[in-house]
Formats: C-alpha cells, structure tokens, sequence
C-alpha cells in the first residue's frame, strides 16, 4: 500500500538536493569551501526553523499545506535572507541574486 511521504521528508530531501546543488556551482565560482559551508550551514538552519514552523502548522491543519511555500521557494527565499544578514564575497552574492531572480522570473 502507498503510503505519502511525510511533509518533514519532503522538505529535507529537497534542502539535500538544492544544497548539493548550490555547493557545486559556488565551488565552480571559485568560492572557498569554508565560505560554502557557512552559506550552506545559515541557509539549513534557516530553512529547518521554517520547516519546523510547517510541519507544526500542517499538523493542526493540513490544508495548511495550500498556503505554505514550497521547498524550492523556501530554499530561495533562505538564500536571499541569508545574503542580506551575512557578508559573502562578491561571486557568492552574484550566484545567490541569480538564484533569487530566476526564481522571480520563473513565477
């Protein structure tokens, strides 16, 4: 029997695959691994504090779930709170903006 995969899953399996996703492609803008960790690190905390909040809201309601965004757009839009409270070097900053506004263009 199917059973659906469980939002927090869902969730983290996304952060897995944009994190991976985002390391290799500041790796490629030159930018120093110690700085990819930081970036990585303060954008799953920030994401894991949002999933926490989302999982709390979905289990009292899920049709909670409507209104929340998805992983994707929450992985963005941790990237762009993190760019503004963290100075990162100026290709990390140009990588982050394009993800913001590829994103922005997508919707």
């Amino acid at each position: 029997m199917y059973k659906p995969k469980a939002t927090r899953d869902i969730y983290t399996e996304s952060l897995s695959v944009n994190s991976a996703s985002l390391e290799k492609q500041l790796a490629e803008q030159s930018v120093h691994a110690g700085e990819i960790r930081n970036i990585i690190d303060i954008v799953s905390k920030i994401y894991n504090e949002n999933v926490d909040r989302i999982v709390l809201e979905c289990d009292r309601d899920m049709i909670a779930l409507e209104h929340v965004p998805s992983p994707l757009k929450l992985f963005i839009d941790c990237l762009a709170s993190m760019q503004k409270t963290l100075n990162i070097s100026p290709p990390a900053r140009a990588l982050i903006q394009r993800y913001a506004s590829a994103w922005e263009d997508w919707m």
